[in-house]
């Protein structure tokens, strides 16, 4: 009816949608997706590699004050809370992850995909750059999701017995011990030490990876599951070896407040423990990471490639229905 009375339709069609398709619908279409396909796959991978987790974190508290559990190894520390504790033991913390780490990884991949596509368009770096400063620029984004999640987590997985109700009830009790910097955010700096470089290090790899598949193949349509799964784990073995040292100091800054800054707590245990101990954890560090990487990326891939097929439909009918309302 607004257009019928109107003398001049067009100039009315493009007050009331001043935004063309291309600059608004597609754009917030593949953000959405971005964020969603981020935020399902990092669930999916989370959840399978909890286990495994919770031993990383008990292989590397052990030696820390009030730690009074010994293992040799990832597969005895596995047996022995299974034996001691039971089998639901090794998802202690697993509230917080479900409840945080789908925003925290829609927010990483997001920002990712975000930060890629604004260096390659107005700067001048070369690939291997662009992917290596997207990839820490997107940890830092993440990682206020993800740090307040791995406080209240890793005291749960640290701690034989039941610390917290909830993931709610751990959320205000670190809050209430240190409020946001000494609680909530604690160990920040050394998480971004850890995977800030784990990011730019794992992108940088698997976008490599990808590129030689795509070369290989004639086309990235023609990738599947497996190059993005054989991509993911190979990527995340490396950057886990890599960053394991200093996930160690992470992971004492953020479960025991006796531990505090970067340096002082390195030079602290190699003091008390010695050389050896950033070595215990490793390979627990990798079956956790790797895993998780190829099934977080390869959930990745073909969610976005699903959810970007499924609204495509949507996107052209709506945009055909529009140009044709300009038109007349």
């Amino acid at each position: 009816e607004l257009l019928k009375r109107t003398p001049n339709p067009r100039r009315t069609f493009e007050c009331i949608l001043p935004l063309r398709p291309k600059t608004f619908s597609v754009m917030a279409r593949d953000r959405l997706i971005d964020f969603a396909a981020g935020g399902g796959s990092g669930l999916i991978a989370d959840g399978a590699t909890h286990p495994v987790d919770t031993v990383r974190t008990r292989l590397w508290m052990q030696g820390s004050n009030g730690a009074g559990y010994r293992y040799n190894g990832l597969w005895h520390g596995f047996c022995d809370i299974v034996k001691k504790e039971g089998p639901t033991s090794l998802f202690k913390g697993f509230g917080s992850v479900a409840l945080l780490t789908p925003v925290a990884h829609g927010l990483y991949f997001g920002s990712y995909e975000w930060a890629k596509k604004g260096l390659h368009k107005n700067t001048n770096m070369g690939d291997g750059a662009v992917h290596l400063t997207a990839g820490f620029f997107a940890n830092g984004v993440g990682a206020f999701i993800w740090n307040p999640m791995d406080v209240v987590k890793q005291k749960q997985q640290a701690m034989v017995g039941k610390l917290y109700a909830g993931p709610m009830d751990g959320l205000r009790a670190v809050w209430r011990e240190g409020g946001l910097f000494r609680g909530l955010l604690r160990g920040y700096f050394s998480g971004m030490a850890t995977y800030g470089p784990f990011s730019a290090i794992y992108f940088g790899i698997y976008e490599q990876w990808k590129n030689e598949c795509v070369h290989a193949t004639g086309s990235v349509e023609k990738l599947h599951t497996g190059h993005f799964v054989a991509g993911g784990t190979i990527a995340g073995t490396v950057a886990a070896i890599a960053t394991a040292p200093i996930d160690l100091v992470k992971t004492r800054i953020q479960v025991d407040s006796s531990y505090n800054g970067i340096v002082s707590t390195a030079s602290r245990i190699l003091r008390e423990e010695g050389f050896r101990v950033f070595t215990k954890g490793v390979w627990a560090r990798v079956v956790w990471v790797a895993p998780g990487c190829a099934i977080t990326i390869a959930a990745f891939e073909d969610c976005k490639k699903l959810l970007t097929r499924i609204s495509e439909p949507v996107e052209v009918e709506t945009s055909s229905k529009m140009t044709q309302a300009a038109a007349w």
